[in-house]
């Protein structure tokens, strides 16, 4: 998948996530077809709803991957506040029937979740632009500081560590 920067009035950027939510007591309650197909609607229009982009969408028997672009308006915390919620309360309204010998109470999912920042360019792309590329306003460097040459834009300097990452000889 290819990621591009997402320009809007005031910003451009990227903000993507991976977010693995775990069932209540890590029953299996997704090997059950019609229960995993009606969470991932849930999910799915809870996402909707709030405008988060929910790229992709995998259960397996005890959770869901879910991989959400573009969410700079909320941050992790409310993402997954708004998609557990959401899909908590319409499965535990409207299905509790399809899971209740194995979730009881007002508990569908853990208290808990995973996730994870998704990009195109590495942390030690970020901190080699940030721990260099500032030095520029405050000294004349040489171009043959860096060994791949005069770099502009960040993206040039995450295309040259990609190809050699131990090639930089700093001084």
């Amino acid at each position: 998948m290819q990621f591009r920067l997402v320009k809007n009035r005031h910003c451009v950027g990227e903000c993507n996530f991976h977010i693995q939510l775990t069932v209540a007591y890590r029953r299996k309650i997704f090997a059950r077809k019609k229960v995993k197909k009606l969470c991932r609607a849930y999910l799915l229009s809870a996402g909707e709803r709030h405008l988060i982009n929910i790229t992709a969408i995998e259960f397996g028997p005890d959770h869901v991957h879910i991989f959400v672009t573009h969410c700079k308006n909320y941050s992790v915390t409310r993402i997954v506040k708004l998609l557990k919620g959401f899909s908590s309360y319409m499965m535990r309204k409207n299905h509790r029937k399809l899971f209740e010998d194995m979730l009881w109470g007002d508990k569908f999912w853990t208290s808990g979740y995973f996730y994870r920042s998704v990009g195109s360019v590495t942390s030690e792309t970020i901190k080699f632009y940030i721990e260099h590329s500032q030095r520029k306003h405050w000294e004349t460097v040489d171009c043959e500081y860096f060994e791949f040459g005069e770099q502009k834009t960040l993206k040039n300097f995450a295309s040259h560590l990609s190809l050699n990452p131990q090639g930089f000889n700093l001084g």
